[in-house]
This record gives structure tokens, C-alpha cells and sequence, in this order.
């Protein structure tokens, strides 16, 4: 059950620090297991984070042709009990879809990725996703300009 204690406890680690003490902030999140492996994102302060998103994208290298792949899964989030936090945990059975055109060459390894996932900017918590072992979690940074754009009405 939620307790402020433990959501002080769990601010205090979170305090204005340069970098996080990961070992601290990571210790109420769920370890690693046989089955799943833990990547976790720290992110850059920003002056205004409502600017920015973060992509997560699930994947895997793979040795494919020249057709487009599209591996299935998706990104759930998890709610960290007690914590008022969350993660985030990618789903796959594996299953591999692609386009069909007739490919002459040599396969190549490319990174085929799920359903990306966006989610919010926060530099105090890092985003701490879980997936089955073998598969990654890359991600990129999307910014906005600022301030907003008129549609024009016609």
C-alpha cells in the first residue's frame, strides 16, 4: 500500500542531483530476471521538458532481405505498486511480418522493431523498461518548437 514515507523516501533519492544515484532510484523497481532483461534511460535535464517526448523502441537484430519486417509486441505500462511511479514492459511472441517483393541479394542484419511506444520527458526518474531477453530497447528524443502554430482556417 502507498505510504508518504516511502514516496519521501523515494524523493529524497530523486533530489537535485547532477546525476542519479541509479543503485538508490532503481532499487523499488523490479530486478532483472532469467526471462527479461532491464534497460534503463537517464535523461539530460531540460529548461522547458514539456517540449520534449521519448520514443521507446523495441527490437531485435535480425537477418532479413530486402522486404520491409515489422515485428509483433507492444510496450505496456506497469504501475511501480506503492510508488506512484511506473515502467514499461515490451511483449512478443517473436512473430515476424514483412512485406513481399522478390529479393535478389544476400541477407543483411537490421534492427526490426515493434510498436514504438511515446512517453513523456522527465529527467528526475529514469524510464526503466523490461524485455525478453534477446530483444533491446533503443530510443530517440523528439522536441518541439516552441510555442504554437495557427491553423488557417479555409
Amino acid at each position: 500500500m502507498f505510504s508518504i514515507g516511502m514516496l519521501m523516501s523515494f524523493s529524497s533519492m530523486l533530489n537535485a542531483q547532477d546525476k542519479l544515484d541509479l543503485d538508490k532510484v532503481l532499487k523499488p523497481f523490479p530486478a532483472a530476471t532469467e526471462e527479461l532483461s532491464r534497460y534503463v534511460i537517464e535523461l539530460e535535464p531540460k529548461q522547458d521538458e514539456s517540449l520534449y517526448q521519448v520514443e521507446l523502441i523495441p527490437g531485435k537484430v535480425m537477418s532479413v532481405d530486402c522486404n520491409r519486417h515489422r515485428l509483433s509486441g507492444f510496450i505496456a505500462e506497469m504501475d511501480l505498486e506503492g510508488w506512484g511511479y511506473n515502467y514499461y514492459e515490451f511483449t512478443t511472441e517473436g512473430e515476424v511480418a514483412s512485406t513481399m517483393m522478390a529479393c535478389f541479394g544476400p541477407k543483411e542484419d537490421k534492427f526490426v522493431t515493434a510498436e514504438t511506444l511515446m512517453v513523456r520527458y522527465n529527467s528526475k526518474l529514469p524510464i526503466v523498461v523490461y524485455a525478453p531477453k534477446g530483444y533491446e530497447i533503443k530510443y530517440r528524443i523528439w522536441s518541439a518548437v516552441e510555442g504554437d502554430q495557427t491553423a488557417t482556417q479555409k
